[in-house]
């Protein structure tokens, strides 16, 4: 029972976050948005870390620059990309169109690491990729081939695949 519970209040609040998302990005600027979220959330996970720990992890001196990088690539960019994209399409468009990240993890992990697609992860892949198509155009996929996608498309999702398609 409880896991079922767990699992409802993941959904809860993941759906939560696109509609709480677009409230936000109409109010305040999407660098504002993104630094609040993640001061909360920092300070969230701080204390939990604390609690749980009785104390925080050790840093070693190499370690410093490569985690300021990553919480401003990995984090703080996100959270740009997110609320900049929210400002410019409906959140469940955003929530359906980042869904599809698990189709760029395949497919460049499969380009830079070199891990092997099976036919059942090709399968999975372009089922993904048909319905990212017909979620991202609407249900008219000429949408897609007169331009008709915008910036809000782009940037709700996760910015190393904005980079990427852009080729950066």
């Amino acid at each position: 029972m409880l896991i079922y519970l767990k699992l409802s209040s993941t959904a809860f609040f993941w759906g939560g976050t696109f509609i709480a998302g677009k409230i936000i990005a109409e109010n305040v600027g999407p660098f504002s948005a993104a630094f609040l979220r993640f001061m909360v959330a920092s300070t969230f996970l701080l204390v939990m870390t604390w609690k749980f720990e009785g104390r925080f992890p050790k840093i070693k001196r190499g370690q410093v620059i490569p985690l300021i990088l990553l919480g401003m690539t990995g984090i703080f960019s996100y959270n740009v990309f997110f609320f900049k994209g929210l400002k410019l399409i409906d959140a469940g468009r955003a929530s359906l169109i980042i869904a599809n990240n698990p189709i760029f993890i395949t497919l460049l992990s499969a380009y830079f690491f070199k891990e092997k697609l099976n036919r059942i992860k090709i399968a999975g892949t372009i089922i993904s990729v048909t319905g990212a198509i017909i979620v991202i155009s609407r249900g008219n996929l000429t949408e897609i081939l007169n331009g008709g996608l915008g910036w809000g498309e782009f940037l709700s999702r996760e910015p190393e695949h904005i980079l990427i398609h852009w080729g950066m």
